[in-house]
C-alpha cells in the first residue's frame, strides 16, 4: 500500500508524510501518483475538505484501489463529522478517517478566506461574546479561527496507524 494525498495549504501533506515515515510507506501527491503508480494500485487516500467533500477523492478512487480514505479539515474530531463525510463522499464500506489539520488564512486566496469567515462567523461571535468566561479550549478555538494554526500531530494519526497495523500494512 502507498499513501496518496492532495493538499491545498500543506496540512494534509504534513499528515501524509508523518504517516509515511512512521509506517514506512511510500507517499505521493495525487499528481505524482498519476505518473508513477500503476492504475489499480492499493492506496490510502488523504485529502483536504472543501464544503464537506474530500478534494481529489473521486479522481483517486477511479484510478487506484483505495483501501481507506481520510479527510483533513478545520473542525475538531467528532462522530458526526465522519458520518457526514461518509454520506457526502460515497465511501461505501471503506474505512473512513477524519483528521483535524489547520487553518492558514495567509495561504489561501481571498475567496476561500472569505468563505471560511462566513461559515465560522457565528462560532466566532458566540466565543467572543463569552469574554472572560471562555474556557482555555474555547480561547484556543477562537484564536485558531481568527489567526489560524495547526493541529497536525503524530498522535492524531493513532486510529489510522492502528488500522494499518491490523491489516499488516506496516510490514508490506
Amino acid at each position: 500500500m502507498v499513501i496518496v494525498y492532495r493538499s491545498d495549504t500543506g496540512y494534509t501533506r504534513e499528515y501524509a508524510y508523518l504517516l509515511g515515515k512512521a509506517e514506512k510507506l511510500r507517499v505521493y501527491s495525487l499528481e505524482e501518483a498519476k505518473n508513477q503508480l500503476e492504475p489499480g494500485e492499493e492506496i490510502l487516500y488523504l485529502g483536504p475538505l472543501m464544503g464537506g467533500s474530500i478534494v481529489g477523492w473521486k479522481e483517486a478512487r477511479k484510478r487506484f484501489a483505495p483501501a481507506g480514505v481520510c479527510g483533513v479539515g478545520m473542525s475538531a474530531p467528532a462522530p458526526q463529522v465522519a458520518e457526514n463525510l461518509a454520506q457526502r463522499n460515497e465511501t461505501g464500506e471503506l474505512p473512513l478517517f477524519y483528521l483535524q489539520g489547520g487553518w492558514a488564512p495567509d495561504r489561501v486566496g481571498w475567496l476561500k478566506r472569505h468563505m471560511v469567515q462566513m461559515v465560522t462567523r457565528s462560532i466566532r461571535r458566540q466565543l467572543e461574546e463569552k469574554g472572560e468566561s471562555r474556557t482555555p479550549e474555547e480561547q484556543v478555538q477562537l484564536e485558531f479561527l481568527i489567526r489560524g494554526g495547526s493541529f497536525v500531530s503524530l498522535e492524531n494519526l493513532r486510529p489510522i496507524r492502528d488500522w494499518l497495523a491490523g491489516r499488516g500494512a506496516a510490514a508490506d
